[in-house]
């Protein structure tokens, strides 16, 4: 599969599906600087983490994420919205051949996981 297929499929998925999007937006919220992380700003251009315009909202979404373990429907519509725009910094920071076992159809439920664990 080339790169530019599975960002595709990785847009596609991050639009459609919760748990998809959930992991994306922790691998990006990982991706901020500490600083970044504390301030919920973009202050370097370093081509990873969210960008200016999503950091706050998405660094929001992330630590209420890692505190109640959910988003809320409303959330989750916004993260669905916005999360098909980091496709390229996933695919750039994650295992290549673990991502095309995780778009297979049979192994697509049980290897979702494999966003966050590379």
């Amino acid at each position: 599969m080339s790169k530019k297929d599975m960002i595709e499929q990785l847009r596609q998925r991050l639009a459609s599906n919760d748990r998809w999007a959930l992991r994306a937006l922790m691998r990006i919220y990982q991706n901020q600087t500490a600083d970044e992380q504390c301030r919920e700003t973009t202050i370097e251009r370093n081509g990873i983490g969210f960008t200016g315009p999503d950091a706050e909202i998405m660094t929001s979404f992330a630590r209420q994420y890692q505190r109640r373990g959910c988003l809320s429907p409303k959330q989750m519509i916004i993260l669905r919205r916005r999360m098909p725009a980091y496709a390229r910094q996933i695919v750039q920071c994650t295992d290549n051949t673990r991502l095309e076992h995780a778009f297979c159809g049979t192994c697509y439920t049980h290897t979702a996981d494999s966003v966050s664990a590379a």
